[in-house]
């Protein structure tokens, strides 16, 4: 059992939780967890100032995209780019967006090139006369 403390809150005095140990300092009234809690979020959004703005900014430009396979997909459809030229301003937004154009066709020919090279290791293993052998000798006696 934790040592009786005065809570932070409220003033009155209450045994901590034994999981709580010396961190706890606020009773576990209703009245003191929210002022507890009001406190903590306040401190936190001292931390991170811009993070309301940003997350506001990043539900504009962002756009959900349903589509069948991943590899059809074109990313630079989630982006709503008039948010994003609203946002950045005109020259910014038009770097960004062919920027991602380029990344988008180069990551697109990096897959195909990797695809048609396992395709012709593939016909390289597959080449061999082992199968074939194996196939002639297995009829029926």
């Amino acid at each position: 059992m934790g040592r009786k403390r005065p809570c932070r809150e409220c003033g009155k005095w209450f045994e901590p939780n034994k999981r709580a140990g010396k961190r706890q300092r606020s009773c576990s009234r209703e009245e003191c967890q929210q002022a507890r809690h009001r406190r903590a979020c306040s401190q936190w959004h001292a931390r991170h100032p811009g993070y309301d703005r940003e997350h506001r900014l990043r539900e504009r430009v962002r756009r959900e995209v349903v589509v069948g396979d991943a590899l059809d997909r074109d990313p630079l459809a989630e982006v709503v780019w008039e948010a994003a030229r609203d946002a950045v301003g005109l020259e910014v937004a038009v770097i960004v967006e062919e920027t991602g154009k380029v990344l988008v066709a180069w990551a697109r020919d990096a897959v195909h090139a990797q695809r048609t090279e396992i395709t012709r290791q593939l016909g390289k293993v597959l080449a061999g006369g082992a199968r074939d052998e194996i196939a002639v000798g297995a009829g029926p006696p």
